[in-house]
Formats: C-alpha cells, structure tokens, sequence
C-alpha cells in the first residue's frame, strides 16, 4: 500500500484485501480460509493463464485442478 495515499499498489494487495473483505462481511473471521480462498483464487487464474496460451483443448494435468488427487 503506497503510505501517502492509501492506495493499493498491486494486484496482490487488491486481491488480499478483496478476499480479506469479502470473509469480514460474511462475518467469518479465520484467516485460513481466506488463505485457502486467495491460493484456490491463484490456481485458477494459472490455469486460465495456461489455458490462454496452449489453447481451449488443452486438457489440465487433474493434480493441478485437485492438488489432493490420489495418484
């Protein structure tokens, strides 16, 4: 956060504070979940991202979808 203005300067900050927000007024307050919701937030955004660059038909390898997968 830029500490003259109180701005977010990223899209880090802006997620955190957007999941942080989101649980807060849902009255939740254990901060694991709002990790589990930010890294599930992060894994679907890399697999859009890869999606993007090899193609629609690409299938994702099931341990990137479902990291508990049983192999």
């Amino acid at each position: 956060m830029d500490d003259m203005s109180g701005v977010f300067t990223s899209t880090t900050e802006r997620t955190a504070w957007n999941i942080a927000a989101r649980h807060l007024a849902r009255g939740q307050k254990d901060p694991v979940m709002m990790i589990v919701d930010g890294i599930e937030e992060e894994r679907k955004r890399c697999i859009d991202l890869l999606r993007a660059a090899i193609g629609r038909d690409f299938e994702v390898p099931t341990f990137m979808v479902d990291p508990d997968h049983q192999w």
